[in-house]
């Protein structure tokens, strides 16, 4: 065996005792729950007045934190943790500006709702900026969503109105099934106070521009 034979040899065995190393020495990746975020039921509006207006609702701006996926959980004072081995299908402001977009459809007043991922031309936008979705752990264990909602005309830019809708559900049960349960009803409670607010809004509209 020559000389080029042996230092190839050698640096075969080196290279596949690294690559054994390396393979016992990375741990496995921890298993993840994945859940799916409540589907809203909210009721249809039956005869009530149809607006003849489009409305996109764009995903809600936030932070780092709330912008993934994770299911966070606030124990105590500033503190922000997740729940191991848990998260949601889609990041945090997407599963709520879908649930706020199925919950607008499903009561049918408003004549065409879509979201930004359409990208469909709309004569109002349905903007937001979410400043919490979490767990929080304060006066007893409960679901908190804090939205600071604006509808602003396309068009102008104009912004019609501007609020901060804050929906708080206590945990009735505080393992994950429970908590995802919570979410959605806390959900259910702010689509139910944004949605007459929008209404009102785009009504106001209308009749502004008679």
């Amino acid at each position: 065996m020559n000389t080029l034979s042996r230092l190839l040899g050698t640096s075969t065995l080196i290279g596949s005792l690294l690559w054994l190393s390396a393979c016992t020495v990375l741990p496995e990746s921890d298993p993840v729950t994945v859940f799916e975020f409540p589907a809203p039921t909210m009721q249809a509006a039956g005869s009530s007045e149809r607006i003849d207006v489009s409305l996109r609702i764009n995903t809600p701006l936030t932070g780092f934190a709330l912008a993934g996926p994770r299911i966070l959980v606030n124990p105590d004072g500033y503190e922000l943790k997740t729940y191991k081995g848990a998260r949601w299908t889609d990041p945090s402001p997407v599963l709520l500006r879908e649930y706020i977009a199925q919950s607008f459809n499903q009561h049918g007043v408003i004549a065409n709702v879509s979201t930004d991922e359409h990208g469909l031309h709309a004569d109002v936008h349905l903007s937001s900026n979410l400043r919490r979705f979490q767990v929080v752990y304060a006066e007893g264990a409960e679901v908190v969503i804090e939205l600071d909602a604006r509808l602003v005309e396309a068009g102008s830019l104009r912004v019609l109105a501007h609020h901060t809708f804050i929906s708080r559900q206590p945990l009735e049960d505080e393992q994950l099934p429970g908590v995802v349960t919570a979410y959605g009803q806390a959900s259910e409670a702010l689509t139910a106070e944004l949605l007459p607010w929008t209404l009102q809004a785009l009504r106001d509209r209308i009749i502004s521009q008679r």
